[in-house]
């Protein structure tokens, strides 16, 4: 199984578009890993997760091939996470040759953000078809068993993470979320499987939050209770992922605080195989 970042910044990327700050600055000189774009990630070459602006620069940059993608999963309805415009690319005259339906996985506010936000949906409709994800309600998809777990995030939208699991291997996408939520930890206990690698958020790095997103010792609390829960041991692969310029620790800093700790740390076309 494999699992590629292609995206690895919060909303406002890294450097943020209009920032001038230090850590910006920085970024900019220093460019490499220090270069993030929103979050976006694909497990092995099929399914997708998330649709920030940046998809096609992550086409162009990192090579993401959307040829073999049918699959989207979306977590929020967050314009970093889910770009709705984008779906009328999927129609000709924009798309040749693309015959399979795109399927998209999301909550009731992301298929709102498809018939408001789509130009002429009535005209690509018949491209995509989407399905309803729900809380801790299994889906089927391909050879791949997915479920949506609850997220702490936007209080006014249902926000989801993922668990995927294909043959043996199970991954934990865990962005944008604070400490997971109790009804989110009964369900890992009731259902428990070993994940073999768990990608949590740490939007805000250096500083504790833990309410909509984490920060690398909400995190590393996080991987604690995931282990003594069970899920995850020695074995598994633990990385930290999304991450913004607030949170103030550039690549190698943050690199140096999340080993303390026994993670890796994300950047935009990393390959994760396991």
């Amino acid at each position: 199984m494999k699992l590629t970042y292609y995206g690895t910044a919060a909303g406002e990327g890294w450097p943020g578009l209009f920032c001038n700050c230090s850590l910006c600055k920085a970024a900019r000189e220093l460019k490499g890993k220090n270069i993030r774009t929103r979050s976006q990630a694909l497990v092995n070459n099929d399914l997708l997760i998330d649709l920030p602006p940046d998809t096609n620069m992550h086409s162009l940059v990192h090579g993401l091939n959307l040829e073999t993608v049918d699959h989207l999963l979306i977590t929020h309805s967050h314009s970093d996470h889910f770009n709705p415009p984008d779906l009328e690319l999927l129609r000709e005259p924009f798309a040749h040759n693309r015959p399979n339906t795109f399927h998209i996985y999301g909550n009731g506010k992301v298929k709102e953000r498809i018939w408001n936000e789509v130009p002429d949906v009535s005209q690509v409709e018949s491209k995509f078809c989407f399905h309803n994800a729900k809380p801790f309600q299994t889906i089927s998809i391909k050879d791949y068993t997915v479920v949506p777990l609850l997220a702490l995030h936007d209080r006014r939208e249902e926000c989801l993470f993922y668990q995927i699991r294909q043959n043996s291997k199970t991954i934990l996408y865990a962005h944008d979320t604070g400490n997971f939520p109790e009804p989110t930890i009964e369900y890992l206990k009731a259902n428990k499987v070993h994940f073999d690698l768990v990608s949590l958020d740490c939007t805000t790095q250096s500083e504790e939050d833990g309410k909509n997103h984490m920060g690398l010792m909400d995190a590393a609390r996080e991987k604690r209770r995931l282990i003594d829960l069970g899920l995850g041991d020695i074995s598994t692969k633990w990385i930290v992922n999304h991450f913004s310029h607030n949170g103030l620790w550039l690549y190698e800093k943050m690199a140096e605080e999340a080993d303390k700790f026994g993670f890796l740390v994300s950047y935009d076309g990393m390959v994760v195989e396991f």
